[in-house]
């Protein structure tokens, strides 16, 4: 597919979700873990007072886009979906209004100058674009030592992807979880870099969820992410069974141009 085509059918896709307000299993485990892995994205970034900072694919997400604000950030958040945008846009930021800049754009070619950000998240974005021409923008708009967190899906778990193969309604046909050779691109675009994998054990709290039990699924959660911490750290190959990881980069992007 030409990245023309590939990147309308992401715009429709999106435009569709927002104006139709479809969501998959509301108050479960996708919010629950959603929730997890942003904790692990603001502790990556640390202190955000006076960086510029690019939330790429920001979606309809007002209450991150508040968070970084108030960690005193100017945040530029970036979308290929006017609708998100339109739907972002419309949230009562309060104080923190003047400090978010929402934007229709495509994150492959990206509407800034060289040298202009501190700092770049992505939440479930990567896995929607060419990697290495991404990673190419984001060394572009970023200064040197600019600090980027990116948390993605993993597809290298066999069941997982099973999963995802019998649930083509759930996702964007152009999609693709990362795999190792996607890691290491954007490894090599970084002077220092950190990966950290999520959910393996911690899956079993899954299905208590979907059968609307959330309480016991939040006790199965919590304790499978510890046992998830100790096997990985035990035996590392087991990490490329998670379903998510949370990458930690510094980009090798030039100084701020004055």
């Amino acid at each position: 597919m030409r990245p023309t085509d590939r990147k309308l059918v992401e715009e429709r896709f999106w435009n569709e979700r927002v104006t139709t307000n479809r969501r998959f299993f509301r108050r479960n485990w996708y919010r629950f873990a959603n929730q997890y892995l942003w904790h692990r994205v603001l502790e990556a970034l640390g202190d955000l007072r006076g960086h510029r900072l690019l939330f790429v694919g920001c979606g309809t997400a007002s209450t991150a886009a508040r968070d970084l604000a108030e960690r005193g950030a100017e945040v530029f958040c970036e979308d290929i979906s006017p609708e998100s945008i339109r739907h972002l846009m419309q949230y009562a930021f309060g104080e923190t209004q003047a400090r978010i800049h929402p934007i229709v754009a495509d994150a492959e070619q990206l509407p800034f100058g060289r040298s202009v950000f501190d700092a770049v998240i992505g939440k479930a974005i990567v896995h929607h674009l060419d990697v290495a021409a991404f990673m190419q923008e984001i060394d572009r708009v970023c200064v040197h030592g600019a600090t980027v967190v990116f948390s993605e899906p993993v597809g290298t778990n066999p069941l997982i992807n099973l999963f995802r193969l019998l649930t083509p309604s759930l996702r964007v046909p152009t999609e693709h979880p990362l795999r190792r050779h996607d890691i290491e691109l954007i490894r090599q675009c970084c002077d220092s870099f950190e990966q950290h994998h999520h959910f393996l054990f911690s899956m079993v709290g899954f299905p208590w969820f979907f059968l609307g039990l959330p309480r016991i699924g939040r006790i199965f959660f919590n304790a499978g992410c510890w046992l998830d911490h100790l096997v990985f750290r035990a035996i590392p190959p087991v990490r490329w069974l998670a379903w998510s990881v949370t990458l930690v980069g510094r980009t090798r992007g030039a100084a701020r141009e004055i």
